[in-house]
């Protein structure tokens, strides 16, 4: 008869149990039963509840910035948005000298019609037979000499400096969406970071519990010195893994840092979590509409469409169509009606996938954190098949391993499903191809 892998065994015993091991235990139950939690269900409520506090620290003055926090530092200091701002300075400058200069073009076209001085007859009797001639003056006033100028100045002038502070405002909205986009994802890669560091120093104490075990049967000559070696082996490469996830929060945090405008050495904690809260969307279509229409990148485009438009007209004025300006304002109204129709179709695309990926992860977190709890007790009862002597240090390193690929890609699905949530929350489109 062929032998059964332990793993399979183990396996198929906890997911027999699962009724028992993948519900959470409630406060209630856990005043009733007067127990503490094991360390492995303390490890699957904490990751229901929200992240646990992230242990790497760094240097300088201690400070909590909040998620929010955070994203008003990266607006304030980003280099790209400031630009943008200043830009925007500029056009609304541009905008109020085409208006002064509408103003003064009005002025400079009125012109005073000449005075002219003619004879008039006027009779002297009814027979008309008797004339004389009075001197009558007639013209004077005011008129408008309207030409391609004053058309440029007062209508054209104005209307496309307006169109200018227009575009330059979605251009800051733009770059402003795409910093909080950015700092959304540093800042949850920071609080995911810290969930693996807890995550990491479990592993860690499971290791070096399971040393002790080894190190205890082979002083009562039940373990050979090579099961007490794969066992330091174990408790290293744990070790390992946990200076390596520390080293990843601390380098996370630096680049954070930098984002919001800190000394890449600040010492700073979040204070959000991250979290699993189920987000519903009752029609998706008509969120994906709703967050085109908002799409900055999608109004800018717009209005770049609505200046070509104008400019057009306004060469059509003076220029007539088959001439070379003629030509050039008329291709370049094309080009901007067809970057406003990419836009739209690539903000579309875009909140598509992200309403996509926010399903996508959700379902991942929910089966990966399900087989997170009963992976736990397939590591607990190869630990204690291995304490009767069922099983060999071999088995206890599969289980673990199998725990740690299981809570990566828990965590990460956690993480990938908090970024899409807060982006969709917020009406953030990527709009990049």
């Amino acid at each position: 008869m062929s032998k059964i892998p332990f793993k399979n065994v183990a396996l198929g015993l906890a997911l027999a149990g699962s009724l028992f091991f993948v519900q959470p235990q409630t406060a209630e139950a856990k005043l009733l039963s007067g127990k503490e939690p094991t360390p492995e269900e303390a490890a699957v409520q904490e990751a229901e509840q929200g992240s646990p506090k992230v242990e790497a620290q760094l240097t300088g003055e201690a400070r909590s910035i909040s998620l929010d926090e955070a994203m008003d530092l990266a607006l304030t200091n980003s280099p790209t948005v400031l630009s943008a701002k200043n830009d925007l300075a500029s056009a609304e400058v541009a905008a109020q000298k085409a208006a002064s200069q509408s103003r003064t073009a009005k002025q400079v076209a009125q012109i005073t019609l000449p005075t002219v001085t003619m004879p008039t007859p006027v009779y002297t009797d009814e027979t008309h037979t008797s004339v004389s001639y009075v001197p009558t003056t007639s013209g004077g006033g005011k008129a408008m000499a309207k030409d391609q100028t004053y058309y440029a100045a007062t209508v054209y002038g104005p209307e496309a400096t307006k169109k200018a502070v227009e575009i330059q405002t979605y251009a800051v909205a733009s770059q402003e969406a795409a910093c909080s986009l950015q700092t959304i994802q540093a800042y949850y890669t920071v609080l995911c970071d810290g969930q693996a560091e807890q995550s990491a120093l479990m592993a860690l104490e499971k290791a070096q519990n399971q040393y002790n075990v080894v190190e205890s049967r082979l002083n009562q000559g039940m373990a050979t010195k090579l099961e007490l070696l794969s066992a330091q082996a174990q408790v290293n490469g744990a070790r390992t893994a946990l200076e390596a996830s520390r080293a990843k929060t601390v380098q996370d945090k630096r680049s954070l840092s930098v984002i919001m405008g800190l000394d890449p050495e600040t010492n700073w904690s979040p204070t959000s979590q991250l979290t699993y809260e189920p987000l519903l969307i009752k029609d998706v279509n008509e969120k994906v509409q709703e967050m085109v229409a908002t799409s900055p990148m999608v109004q800018l485009t717009k209005v770049v469409f609505e200046l070509a438009d104008i400019t057009r007209d306004n060469t059509l004025v003076s220029m007539p169509s088959f001439t070379y300006d003629g030509k050039t304002a008329e291709l370049t109204y094309q080009t901007a009606q067809i970057e406003y129709e990419n836009a739209q179709s690539v903000a579309y695309t875009s909140a598509k996938a992200m309403l996509e990926n926010l399903s996508l992860a959700r379902e991942q977190y929910e089966v990966y954190n399900e087989t997170q709890a009963l992976l736990e007790e397939v590591y607990r009862l190869a630990v204690l098949q291995y304490e009767n002597g069922l099983n060999t240090q071999n088995d206890i390193q599969a289980a673990a391993a199998d725990l740690a690929s299981n809570d990566s890609q828990r965590l990460s699905a956690l993480l990938q499903y908090n970024i899409a949530k807060t982006a969709i929350e917020q009406g953030l489109v990527s709009t990049s191809n």
